[in-house]
């Protein structure tokens, strides 16, 4: 029997819809948007969601660029209610990368994108043509945009990056930059980056957040907290404890028209309800659920009503008005969890309801949008079992950094096909920050490397059977430790830079474990694809309450699978570099000696998920378990 998994609904009654809004978007100019066009039968991955100023829609895609649908006096006939704004990489004047995360709308009717990766760029005519900041007018830094970090004021707009904060109100022709208070130039800033002014106060520049209160006050979250300017960006205060604010990062902010501040950490939701600068933990009344389901990753105003849309990466939560919160929708009882697995959201009408961007597409009340799956089909996995081999510590520690791993470009992925096949995993972080050995041992390389990288590599005492195991540390600033150093795990042995063949600060780091202990075969200039690689999240501890998975995607013939994307998993953050897909190793690429994979994924969220891949045209499906600390093994093969 077919059937359908449908997002979880409550009727209009019992949730209570909030208000009309009031504002320039008028109810004739606000419709439920129909689906978007999929051209993969898995639905497009929807990161932003945002009207502008005249009633379009705007949707910001992971890898399949924007789409808009207009208001109904500017629809195109025959689009079936969206336009597409593709990416073409050659063109110069058209939108140069489809990993669209954030808009921005000034007040003088230009429209603003940014990106996971390729910086950002304007448009001044709606969309048909733009201009654009990607490295060649960068360099190798402000890359990455945050996860819905562009906000305007009047016309100048606010672009919050992995690199600090870019300010302009002429229409980008110059620029205010606003970074940490240690950034130094020369190896951690480009000096034609396009920065007029250069003004060092935040204690870090790594942005998570960005949002403009009703007071004209710059808000940005960043990995050490909160900061706030009062006079357009030009002086900041950074929020201390002793403010209610922790020194962690702060994934989302939102001030309300209310004047009340509201901001999300990883862990909690905080309010400054008196607009004192004092937060405190918001009290979350959801009736029947004693926790937010998932985590926080983005706050938007709901129309009408004080309390906030709380954007989860396992549903929607939105106020009423009456002090409670609401869930709008959840994924139908962890069966198809991308389908509540939310990045931000709108709210459209009339009726006035939310509309969700997903990891499956658009998520609307009322209107489901799971996969039909054959249930004769879908086979459970093994449990969740120990680890087999050695376990290192992570490169970046924890506090004071990101200690998650870039999730659109992982061990043995080409992020869709646009990259060179992958030999390791990246941990973005502003330069400087400390680099860390994994795990006992003994340094053998160090100093300039391919493309001339600043580059660690060590030899560790645990070994993998008969095999060597090393790390390497690419694309360092500086390098703490020369070769034949021993070194204990935990211990500082580089800093984070860009050195090398590198578009953005972070760090690479690759796992070998290799028949020798030869480190020419491990570290070579001359060679950009290392033969004995293996994925360091098999490695890798995972981060606290958190599990792994692997697994096999074979053929017919039980014949591994190269390119395959495996759908279902779902990862909070980075919300920076977020989590689509697991993409099955290139022929470069090796398994692990122990587990003979050819995919992984680290630090899942403990839970039940459905797994799918395209096998030759067929859709074969795996319900999997996840448990903290311990890896999950999945295989999919065509049914016989």
């Amino acid at each position: 029997m077919r059937l359908r998994l449908l997002t979880l609904v409550f009727a209009a009654a019992c949730i209570g819809t909030p208000p009309e809004p009031q504002g320039p978007v008028g109810p004739a100019q606000r419709r439920v948007p129909p689906s978007l066009p999929d051209s993969t039968g898995w639905g497009g991955h929807v990161l932003a969601l945002e009207l502008d100023r005249d009633g379009a829609l705007w949707a910001g895609t992971f890898g399949h660029g924007i789409y808009v649908q207009r208001p109904p006096e500017r629809d195109q006939p025959g689009t079936g209610g969206w336009e597409h704004i593709p990416s073409r990489p050659d063109d110069s004047a058209a939108l140069t990368w489809g990993y669209v995360n954030s808009f921005a709308f000034p007040r003088d009717g230009s429209v603003w994108y940014g990106t996971i990766g390729n910086g950002y760029g304007r448009s001044t005519d709606a969309g048909r043509t733009w201009q654009n900041w990607t490295i060649d007018q960068l360099g190798p830094q402000w890359q990455y945009v945050a996860h819905n970090g562009m906000r305007s004021l009047g016309d100048t707009v606010f672009i919050a990056t992995g690199d600090g904060l870019r300010i302009s109100g002429d229409g980008g022709r110059s620029w205010r930059c606003v970074v940490a208070t240690d950034v130094q130039d020369g190896g951690a800033s480009p000096v034609n980056d396009g920065c007029g002014q250069r003004i060092q106060a935040l204690p870090s520049d790594y942005l998570l957040s960005v949002d403009i209160g009703p007071d004209q006050a710059v808000w940005v979250g960043h990995l050490l907290g909160a900061s706030v300017s009062r006079d357009g960006g030009r002086t900041w205060r950074h929020l201390s404890e002793a403010d209610g604010v922790p020194t962690t990062r702060v994934r989302a902010i939102a001030a309300t028209p209310d004047s009340m501040v509201w901001m999300a950490t990883e862990e909690q939701i905080l309010i400054d309800s008196l607009a004192e600068m004092k937060f405190v933990p918001a009290t979350i009344n959801l009736p029947g659920w004693n926790r937010l389901p998932g985590k926080p990753r983005a706050i938007v105003p709901t129309p009408g009503v004080a309390e906030p849309s709380l954007v989860l990466s396992y549903g929607l939560a939105a106020g009423n008005g009456l002090g409670d919160f609401r869930i709008y929708f959840v994924a139908a009882g962890d069966e198809y969890r991308p389908a509540a697995d939310m990045w931000s959201m709108t709210w459209t009408g009339p009726p006035l309801w939310p509309v969700g961007a997903g990891a499956t597409g658009l998520a609307r009340v009322l209107a489901g949008h799971g996969p039909a799956i054959d249930y004769a089909y879908v086979r459970n996995a093994d449990p969740p079992v120990n680890r087999r081999h050695v376990v290192f510590e992570r490169p970046i520690a924890d506090a004071g950094g990101n200690p998650y791993i870039d999730a659109t470009y992982r061990y043995g992925s080409t992020m869709g096909g646009n990259f060179q096949e992958h030999m390791g995993v990246e941990f973005n972080n502003p330069a400087g920050t400390p680099v860390r050995a994994i795990g006992d041992g003994t340094v053998v390389f160090a100093g300039e490397a391919e493309a001339g990288s600043q580059t660690v590599a060590i030899r560790h005492d645990a070994r993998l059977g008969e095999r060597s195991l090393f790390s390497v540390y690419y694309h360092n600033r500086a390098l703490d430790v020369q070769a034949g150093q021993r070194v204990r795990t935990g211990d500082v042995i580089a800093r984070v830079g860009n050195t090398g063949r590198a578009t953005n600060e972070h760090l690479h780091l690759e796992v070998h474990a290799a028949p020798t202990t030869d480190t020419a075969a491990i570290v070579n200039p001359g060679e950009r694809f290392p033969p004995h690689t293996v994925n360091p999240e098999l490695f890798l501890r995972p981060l606290s309450g958190t599990g792994t998975v692997a697994g096999r995607v074979v053929d017919g013939n039980g014949q591994p699978l190269q390119g395959v994307r495996v759908y279902g998993i779902v990862l909070p953050y980075p919300a920076e570099t977020p989590f689509s897909f697991a993409e099955t190793y290139g022929a470069r690429s090796n398994p692990d000696p122990d587990w003979n994979e050819n995919f992984a994924v680290n630090d899942v969220p403990p839970g039940t998920y459905l797994l799918g891949v395209d096998i030759d045209g067929q859709r074969v499906w795996r319900r999997i378990r996840v448990a903290p600390g311990l890896m999950t093994w999945v295989e999919f093969r065509p049914a016989a």
